[in-house]
């Protein structure tokens, strides 16, 4: 009898063909994996978009206000806190692009302390609303934001108001004291060019905060529970994670990288950020369209970033 058996130069070859059809095909099966990333997020935005509008029909019209402070058991409830009565699920706010793992708990999502979770998503708080100058909300003052703008001050804005602020707990925060409602859906100018809810490091973008630096800078509120990303830069704008890696492409940056005021980073983020405009609809663009288109105002400025000026031109 003859037995029939592959030659050892049969068996390199076949190897060496899988060998080369797993080079081809694992990258594309990462980016896979990260379309389908983006996809849930994308759907996170929506979520959130159709909740916030659900919640302004209840509100005469006004969105939620970008956060409400409360003295009786010290703690502050985000807008997407306040939207949980819209959405019934705290897995609607993880994003599978962001930090935190899909495996997230935390004993205190419910206590309107959790603001790892809560800051996965910005809202965009109206200047009136904060206790920083005008000037603050102003984009392009430092290098890096210079270099965007070829030297132009663009100014910005947002849609959401504060509920209690400069209660005994939180004497300011960087917001008014009382209350400033939120603008209604009808006085926004351009919907669905208006950003409503995006992707971010903090849930209101930290503009209460570190305006006084503008966002074409980083913020970093060190190991604190504020910032999302835990010891890191981060821009005070939204976050353009989706189909990004790290460094200026994801936003972020380790504190090891350097103070980053004033003379600052060389650049801004590049990438992809996923936001919910405040007609409802959500999409994922560029960082730099998003922050890099400008309209004509009547201003001092003359110029404000679009989707993020509410009053239009």
């Amino acid at each position: 009898m003859k037995r029939k058996a592959f030659t050892l130069i049969e068996l390199l070859v076949v190897i060496a063909i899988i060998a080369i059809l797993a080079a081809i095909l694992f990258p594309v099966f990462a980016q896979a994996k990260r379309a389908a990333k983006g996809s849930v997020a994308l759907s996170g935005a929506k979520q959130l978009g159709l909740a916030q509008l659900m919640y302004t029909n209840d509100y005469d019209d006004m969105f939620s206000p970008v956060v409400e402070f409360t003295s009786s058991n010290w703690a502050a409830y985000p807008f997407d806190y306040l939207e949980q009565p819209y959405m019934k699920s705290w897995g609607i706010l993880l994003d599978p692009t962001g930090p935190l793992p899909s495996t997230y708990s935390n004993s205190q999502d419910n206590t309107g302390d959790a603001f790892q979770i809560y800051g996965l998503w910005g809202m965009p708080p109206e200047q009136i609303a904060t206790t920083g100058a005008y000037s603050n909300y102003e984009f392009g003052t430092y290098p890096a934001g210079k270099a965007m703008t070829n030297g132009q001050i663009w100014s910005y804005d947002g849609i959401a108001g504060v509920a209690n602020g400069g209660v005994s707990f939180w004497p300011d925060f960087g917001y008014q004291k009382g209350s400033v409602p939120s603008m209604t859906t009808t006085a926004v100018a351009a919907p669905a060019d208006q950003v409503m809810v995006a992707q971010a490091a903090a849930w209101d973008f930290f503009w209460q905060q570190s305006n006084a630096d503008g966002f074409d800078l980083y913020f970093g509120s060190g190991c604190g529970e504020y910032n999302t990303y835990g010891c890191n830069f981060a821009p005070a704008s939204p976050v353009p994670r989706m189909l990004d890696s790290t460094g200026a492409a994801a936003g972020v940056y380790n504190w090891a990288g350097g103070a980053p005021w004033p003379g600052g980073f060389a650049q801004e983020p590049t990438g992809r950020t996923v936001y919910a405009a405040t007609d409802g609809h959500a999409k994922s663009v560029p960082w730099r369209s998003l922050m890099g288109t400008t309209i004509p105002i009547g201003s001092r400025t003359g110029t404000a970033i679009k989707a993020f000026w509410p009053k239009g031109s």
